[in-house]
């Protein structure tokens, strides 16, 4: 027998596990890096800075420029932060550095690495835990109801008998075939009403008007989460009413976490290739890019409407 709550914690663990990993692959798929070295792999950039806040772009001593994971420890500067840059690589590796001037590193044997920032706070982006646990919730509770919401009636009998001619029957009527039983005594009670069959309502059908409320929860969340990171999702509630305004007012909102990495990855990338003398770049990929295209056509329009407008009006007063 099935052990329910192990069952249902093991599915949570899982469903938890799936979707983190969602909304971590939407994350780090924002932005694009160009000519970085072969060895540092942007997608490994973006997850450190999304899970950790901050990452470093460096010389490992063997020549090779890699990407690790940062802790700055030392004396704190005048900002708190520390002046001892201490990089750690996945398969266990550290490698330290004597200090750090304006988020460029430097190390023994002429070693040099670039601070690279996730955003102004320099901190992850934790909203992903708290999408995570409210998702989760909500599809747990839609998978709970939408069980509860069967008609799966439990017969409740007397004896062997009964239970094998009802469990015959229930067999008949899901293959779709006439159903013949033999008029014993106790069937014929059954039938009077002398002994009825009870039915025990573990489910309850009516729950199914929940479970269109539980969707809109679960789309509502993925709206909020999408729209923190510049996908404006319009939600069907009040798309109907909404003027041109408001939904640039929107995606003005929605770009202000990806716009302020943005302004910070740029900055790494200048001190990127003055650092190594490459020429990296760093851009929006193109979900992304097409919404900012999209935003600044829809500014433009506005601000010659607007010009326009003042030109009309100052027409007006000369005449």
């Amino acid at each position: 027998m099935i052990d329910l709550q192990t069952y249902y914690k093991e599915v949570k663990l899982q469903n938890e596990t799936t979707v983190f990993n969602m909304a971590l692959d939407v994350l780090t798929s924002i932005y694009r890096w160009e000519g970085l070295p072969e060895t540092v792999r942007a997608e490994f950039v973006e997850m450190y800075l999304k899970l950790y806040g901050q990452c470093a772009i460096f010389d490992d001593g063997n020549g090779n420029i890699i990407a690790g994971i940062l802790n700055r420890g030392g004396a704190p500067d005048v900002y708190g932060l520390g002046t001892t840059p201490i990089c750690s690589t996945l398969n266990g590796k550290t490698y330290q550095f004597s200090e750090v001037v304006n988020d460029v590193m430097f190390g023994p044997n002429g070693a040099r690495g670039v601070i690279i920032y996730n955003n102004n706070t320099k901190t992850p982006d934790g909203v992903i835990k708290i999408f995570t646990n409210l998702l989760v919730e909500a599809i747990t509770s839609f998978y709970q109801n939408i069980i509860h919401s069967r008609f799966n009636p439990v017969f409740a009998v007397n004896d062997d008998l009964v239970k094998k001619s009802v469990e015959n029957s229930m067999s008949d009527i899901i293959k779709g075939k006439p159903v013949v039983i033999v008029a014993s005594n106790i069937i014929a009670e059954i039938e009077t009403g002398q002994k009825p069959i009870e039915v025990i309502p573990i489910t309850d059908v009516d729950k199914q008007e929940k479970i269109q409320f539980i969707s809109k929860t679960i789309d509502d969340l993925l709206r909020w989460f999408l729209t923190l990171y510049g996908q404006a999702v319009q939600g069907n509630g009040k798309l109907a009413q909404q003027t041109v305004d408001e939904v640039n007012g929107t995606t003005s909102a929605s770009f202000i976490i990806p716009e302020n990495g943005y302004r910070c990855r740029k900055k790494a990338a200048v001190l990127i290739n003055s650092t190594f003398g490459i020429a990296c770049d760093v851009g929006y990929n193109k979900p992304w890019a097409v919404e900012v295209e999209k935003y600044t056509e829809a500014i433009e329009e506005t601000e010659t409407d607007e010009e326009s407008t003042e030109e009309v009006q100052e027409g007006g007063e000369n005449e």
